[in-house]
């Protein structure tokens, strides 16, 4: 009797720790509340400036939903622009984000899938009041960062993107103007 209560209470032990170990999910709602304003659709200008020449100029189409009870954000980026030689529309840009919050590290985490295959786990952090800031390390070199501010009373946002070889000295290379539409 004395070794089945051994046992009882061991497991016991174990499924209690278990319970108490699980996370709160009101600590990730709590956590995504500075990206609230995200939510929406989003639609403007964007350039990017790859190389010489001219920035390649799109039409942006921004979605971002709030998912799984609001513990993460699900944001959709499409960039379409005209080729000047056929007239045809054509998709010059196609990433998806996903933001949640890692009880575990305590981090934001931002991973982001571009339609070329490629992805990458993106660190993001709030910096100010609506202003944000992600990115990751280049595996060939160098680091990338995106700032984006938002107005969320004019129902504006600004993103631009730099590009940096040693991570003091930045370069734009990007930049996104939008307007919230829905």
């Amino acid at each position: 009797m004395k070794n089945v209560l051994i046992v009882v209470t061991a497991f016991a032990g174990l499924w209690c720790s278990k319970l108490i170990a699980q996370p709160n999910e009101t600590i990730g709602k709590e956590k995504l509340q500075p990206f609230a304003a995200w939510v929406g659709r989003w639609q403007g200008e964007g350039s990017m400036q790859m190389g010489p020449g001219e920035p390649k100029k799109s039409m942006v189409d921004e979605t971002v939903e709030s998912k799984l009870g609001g513990t993460l954000l699900l944001v959709e980026g499409i960039g379409k622009s005209i080729n000047p030689a056929t007239k045809e529309e054509t998709i010059a840009h196609h990433a998806l984000g996903v933001l949640s919050y890692d009880h575990t590290t305590s981090q934001y985490k931002f991973r982001s899938y571009l339609k070329d295959g490629r992805s990458t786990d993106a660190w993001l952090k709030p910096v100010g009041e609506n202003k944000f800031q992600w990115g990751f390390d280049i595996p060939s070199g160098g680091k990338t960062r995106y700032t984006i501010l938002l107005d969320p009373k004019a129902g504006t946002w600004n993103e631009i993107g730099e590009y940096s070889k040693d991570g003091n000295t930045w370069s734009k290379f990007f930049e996104m103007n939008l307007k919230k539409v829905g």
